[in-house]
């Protein structure tokens, strides 16, 4: 009899061990599936919203740098979101970090083809980016980066 209880013990933690088990592995799939699922999601945020700066030009001793800039994801964005975007210029000696605004450094934009006068920048669409930096551009090469609210980005080199 005592043989009987000592198996009976013995399987009965073997049950709860092994049940405790599979509950702590179904667990962590869940969580990969949970993590998984919030990758997918970010990267189809990354396709939905892109661009690429498609030309930028400016002349030495000039303050203003243009940019025209597509939209080249599959979604539109309305003016807030465009607004949150940042443009980076890097060149030998200096980094200007840029957002939008009326200060000496800061950007603007203005939509060029809204072809259904809806005032978002829709995919295929183009903007005109006015960058307006407190110094003079020296002679030089020039790195320019342009980043939506999502952190898609676009990266142009420009010699002036």
């Amino acid at each position: 009899m005592g043989s009987i209880m000592t198996e009976f013990t013995l399987a009965i933690a073997a049950t709860v061990i092994a049940a405790t088990l599979a509950g702590v592995y179904f667990t962590s799939l869940n969580q990969v599936a949970d993590l998984q699922k919030l990758q997918v999601l970010g990267l189809k945020e990354q396709l939905y919203y892109r661009c690429d700066i498609i030309y930028a030009h400016s002349s030495s001793g000039s303050t203003i740098i243009r940019l025209w800039v597509k939209n080249t994801g599959f979604k539109d964005l309305p003016r807030d979101l465009i607004k949150r975007s940042e443009i980076i210029i890097l060149s030998e000696n200096e980094v200007h970090y840029l957002l939008y605004g009326d200060s000496p450094s800061s950007w603007s934009y203005k939509l060029l083809n809204d072809s259904d006068n809806d005032g978002r920048w829709d995919p295929s669409e183009t903007i005109e980016v006015e960058v307006h930096l407190s110094r003079s551009l020296t002679s030089g090469d020039y790195y320019l980066k342009f980043i939506l609210f999502n952190g898609a980005e676009s990266e142009y080199s420009l010699s002036v």
